[in-house]
């Protein structure tokens, strides 16, 4: 077989890839005794019809399957010879094939890039000091009697921020009920007995605000400007104004942080012993915390002493990945279209420098990785398909075949990898305490 190779640019090579003449005509003969050997053809039994009628009838799907077998296999082989190693599918063009001929094709290909070794041994990291005081600890534990809490009833005062309001109201915009101007907001057109926490961000921009001060049976009429970013498009830039009649006021009330409260989680717990097990929950978590921004100091000095250039195409991948998952993160936090939009060009060079970062330090650490002997094992692929079964309430054996059809086994061996890679790095490092 013959093998020459051209550079298309930094990462991408163009192989012109030669069969001999002998080596086709061997498979042609093998896929051609393949059909002899179970065609079916009319007045013949199974596999008993000639071999010149079997390769007279079945030309084209023969000829389909010599090139789906030689083909792969002579990319494979090519690829070996010139030391390349490929990311992504290669584009195959130029075939040339045919009985009595030799096989001839291209093949462009990205390929790894090749860079030279940034040194990886005794990277300075700093090292947290991980701490947890009493103040933490009664922080964390006002957060779980807030989870507690009930809500209760206000009498003898008015309505305050941070209150819940029980409210009915209705709202007109120029002349016209809101419902009747954008269908789709009903939620925010008319209500009955809603419970609307008082805050700034909440409901419709400045409302709450006016009802700071309303009693149980005021009724208030409250004017609001409707924003050029509100998520309602027919609505955005009217002024509209509501009818609210205030009939309850509630707040809410956490229950006291005593052995009672501690024993809610737990028959034979304390409040001391609570304190002792939100203290080590905070301490697991800040190491947590702490050991990933060791690793994140790793991959930063990793990416500031090597400058390579990427795959165009996995990049461009990356990148589209990246972005789409940055809109789906600002749109399920409620940002706008019309906002996603006038930050694109924002977005966008978000997500190619983060992408960037992603695909190199992965080349990288892989490159480490090979270097070091660093290696996966087989169990620890399948727990971790256990764990991730376990979080989501998958079985085992449907995850691992979900996994196996989109290709998901692979993102967790190199998950793994990385993971390995980075404790090889930290354990070697230079670490200095905070």
């Amino acid at each position: 077989m013959q093998v020459t190779g051209e550079t298309l640019g930094p990462c991408k090579r163009l192989l012109k890839i030669e069969l001999p003449t002998a080596s086709v005509e061997a498979e042609f003969n093998r896929i051609t005794n393949d059909y002899t050997r179970y065609a079916r053809l009319p007045g013949f039994r199974p596999g008993k019809a000639p071999r010149a009628i079997v390769e007279k009838r079945f030309t084209a799907e023969i000829e389909q399957e010599v090139q789906k077998s030689l083909i792969p296999r002579a990319y494979r082989e090519a690829l070996d010879q010139q030391g390349l190693r490929p990311v992504g599918y290669p584009e195959i063009k130029d075939v040339q094939f045919g009985r009595g001929k030799p096989l001839a094709f291209s093949a462009e290909v990205e390929i790894e890039p090749e860079f030279p070794m940034p040194d990886y041994k005794g990277i300075p990291v700093k090292r947290q000091k991980v701490e947890v005081t009493d103040e933490d600890v009664a922080k964390a534990l006002e957060a779980l009697a807030e989870q507690r809490a009930e809500l209760a009833d206000v009498a003898g005062r008015p309505l305050a921020m941070d209150d819940f309001a029980v409210v009915n109201f209705t709202a007109v915009s120029e002349g016209k009920p809101l419902a009747e101007i954008a269908p789709e907001a009903k939620a925010i057109a008319e209500r009955q007995n809603l419970l609307l926490l008082m805050g700034a961000q909440s409901f419709v921009p400045g409302f709450c605000e006016q009802l700071v001060g309303a009693a149980i049976g005021d009724k208030r009429e409250v004017q609001v400007d409707f924003p050029a970013d509100f998520q309602v498009q027919p609505l955005v830039g009217k002024k509209a104004t509501y009818s609210v009649d205030v009939i309850g006021i509630k707040t809410k009330k956490s229950p006291p942080i005593d052995d009672a409260f501690a024993a809610s989680f737990g028959k034979d717990l304390t409040l001391e012993k609570l304190k002792e097990a939100v203290k080590a929950d905070i301490t697991r978590e800040r190491e947590r915390g702490a050991l990933n921004d060791e690793k994140n100091q790793i991959v930063e000095a990793l990416l500031s002493r090597a400058t390579f250039d990427l795959p165009p195409a996995m990049l461009a991948a990356e990148t589209r990945n990246a972005i789409q998952n940055l809109v789906q993160e600002n749109t399920s936090r409620g940002v706008t279209k019309e906002t996603l939009v006038e930050k694109k060009d924002e977005i966008f060079q978000f997500a190619s420098k983060s992408a960037a970062d992603r695909l190199k330090a992965s080349f990288i650490l892989g490159r480490i990785a090979a270097l070091e002997k660093i290696q996966i094992q087989q169990a620890e692929v399948d727990q971790r398909i256990a764990l991730l079964g376990y979080r989501h309430n998958i079985p085992y054996p449907k995850l691992r075949k979900q996994l196996e059809e989109r290709g998901g086994i692979h993102e967790i061996e190199e998950e793994i990898l990385i993971g390995k890679t980075l404790e090889f790095l930290l354990a070697n490092a230079s670490v200095s305490q905070q």
